[in-house]
């Protein structure tokens, strides 16, 4: 089952190797997801290229890299994509009226699936190697972001829901920052409905996904078979040879 990462400066760090699939286990080195990356130390970096990591994918938006700026920013092995849409009205009013992280999940999947579909690209078209995914906390975009790249896999609903309730349990140190951030009570108590990873909402948003109508949906969003295809075979194939040209 996923390996945590103990990479020095960064949390919430896993290899998501072991998750099973109709075509065998996920593997090794495949696919890590983790928060920012802005604070690892110089034994941190070095700890992420020597676990072979060959594109790391950051979701987040333009602010927030400003804030906490990319540590790998320039090399050919980073990339920014940022998982929402900016200025789509649909989105923000979706967003706005969430009341619980699977109507985010619900709205994403909606008005911001191409830019998912765009990043799924990236671990087919990504150098022989671990693609690492990764946003602020690692839970949401994230989340999200790993879950269609498991869906697409065919890692059962349960074990998807699993390791995205994984990431309770390695961030609260960050939830407490973001918290303690919103001086207002009653705007941090609402804040903090949505700082946990409860299973059943990642469950929610999968079903949600089946609704539209999962792999096809995808497919309609620019991922299609071949490309889905070549996820699988990178996500399970045993040895690291580079996938063939989707189709």
């Amino acid at each position: 089952m996923p390996q945590q990462l103990h990479w020095e400066g960064v949390v919430n760090a896993r290899d998501l190797a072991g998750l099973r699939t109709p075509d065998g286990p996920i593997q090794p080195g495949r696919l890590i997801r983790s928060a920012n990356l802005s604070r690892l130390t110089e034994r941190g970096k070095a700890e992420l290229r020597s676990a072979g990591v060959s594109r790391i994918v950051d979701v987040r938006d333009p602010e927030e890299r400003q804030i906490d700026p990319p540590p790998f920013l320039g090399e050919a092995l980073y990339l920014n994509l940022p998982a929402l849409p900016h200025g789509n009205w649909n989105l923000n009013a979706a967003s706005a009226a969430a009341r619980s992280n699977a109507d985010y999940y619900r709205a994403w999947l909606k008005y911001a699936c191409n830019n998912f579909a765009v990043i799924l690209q990236q671990l087919v078209d990504a150098p022989p190697g671990a693609v690492l995914l990764h946003c602020h906390v690692g839970k949401d975009r994230t989340g999200l972001a790993v879950a269609l790249a498991l869906f697409v896999a065919g890692v059962p609903d349960e074990d998807i829901a699993a390791d995205y309730a994984e990431t309770g349990e390695h961030v609260g140190k960050l939830y407490a920052a973001i918290l303690n951030r919103q001086a207002d009570p009653e705007k941090r108590a609402e804040l903090a409905r949505f700082l946990v990873s409860d299973p059943a909402e990642m469950l929610a948003a999968l079903a949600f996904l089946r609704e539209l109508g999962g792999l096809d949906y995808l497919r309609r969003r620019g991922f299609g078979p071949g490309m889905q295809r070549a996820l699988r075979e990178r996500l399970t194939r045993p040895n690291m040879t580079p996938c063939p040209k989707p189709s």
